[in-house]
């Protein structure tokens, strides 16, 4: 049984024998960046991703110009200074990816998921596991309490939501973050029959990936003087802007997987929440570690000290890695 391949800490997950970090939010010279989010993106001299996230990158000038991108195709095995890379479809966000890589001098295999979730979205693709030593996963969700509802059921609730503020005479706003959040609403939108106005970033960056993601509702950039009759789909942080406060009676949701927190409307600000998420949940967590079947697991993001000791409680050997916490909290 060969080594397991050395994971380190020292100010993001960095990989000594490799020379390769994995999604620093600083430049470095080697990195692999799993999706176009800005807590994940840096310029870097060479980094690796998928063409989608490369070119979702560029549209928010955080590549680097005179540095090296490398976007094997999904699955494509990779060559490079005694390592085999891979590139596998994360299902967080449209072109999010994880990365597998294998050591050629003995075999011995890595899996980093980056945020990832194992349920189908309507805007990302299906992920996709392989078999790995060692794990490195995120836990966002990583307690029993979040196991969130059938799609289905959350997109039915959207639609009466928007439905009856219609009836009401007011205007419906769903809140979600400009890239990921936002194409999944406007996914879930369509065949409601309800045309839809969104916000000038989300306008940019559904652009940029319009071709990958499916049917989408009519839709147009936000107009106040025509917006009788429309959704709007917002990002967090323009909810209280001039532009909206301005036509009056709205009513706002927030599409998100802390929406399963008694105390999400409040944290919000919102008159609903919906529990429409981009990453695994406590159940998907688990049987991550069941496919993946690893000889050690290192934990990100969340509740990684209260999932590392369920899974030792379970026979794993399981740590968080750093103190890095990652939360959507409002706006």
């Amino acid at each position: 049984m060969p080594p397991l391949i050395e994971v380190t800490h020292p100010k993001g997950i960095y990989l000594p024998e490799a020379d390769l970090w994995l999604d620093p939010h600083f430049g470095v010279k080697r990195a692999f960046v799993s999706h176009a989010h800005s807590d994940h993106v840096a310029r870097h001299d060479l980094t690796f991703c998928s063409e989608i996230t490369h070119q979702l990158m560029v549209a928010r000038k955080t590549a680097k110009k005179s540095g090296t991108v490398l976007s094997p195709n999904l699955g494509e095995v990779l060559e490079w200074g005694g390592w085999e890379l891979r590139l596998l479809p994360a299902g967080h966000i449209t072109g999010s990816t994880m990365l597998h890589l294998t050591r050629q001098a003995d075999g011995a295999t890595l899996l980093y998921t980056g945020d990832y979730k194992l349920r189908q979205g309507l805007s990302a693709e299906r992920c996709a596991l392989m078999q790995a030593d060692t794990l490195i996963m995120e836990t966002t969700f990583g307690l029993p309490k979040y196991r969130f509802p059938p799609l289905d059921a959350v997109r039915a609730a959207m639609h009466e939501f928007v439905e009856q503020t219609l009836v009401a005479g007011a205007v419906p706003v769903l809140l979600g973050y400009s890239l990921g959040k936002a194409q999944e609403l406007l996914r879930a939108l369509h065949g409601l029959g309800v045309p839809v106005m969104v916000h000038s970033s989300i306008a940019q960056m559904t652009e940029v990936v319009r071709s990958h993601l499916g049917e989408l509702p009519e839709w147009r950039m936000f107009d106040a003087a025509r917006v009788h009759g429309h959704a709007l789909v917002f990002p967090p942080n323009a909810a209280r802007s001039p532009d909206l406060r301005r036509l009056g009676r709205c009513r706002f949701a927030m599409a998100s997987g802390w929406a399963l927190d008694p105390s999400a409307k409040f944290r919000y600000g919102v008159d609903e929440v919906f529990p429409l998420s981009d990453h695994a949940d406590h159940p998907e967590l688990l049987e991550t570690v069941q496919i993946v079947q690893p000889r050690r697991i290192y934990l990100v993001h969340g509740y990684t000290r209260e999932f590392a000791a369920e899974l030792r409680s379970l026979g794993h050997d399981a740590r968080a890695l750093g103190a890095v916490d990652q939360l959507e909290l409002g706006f």
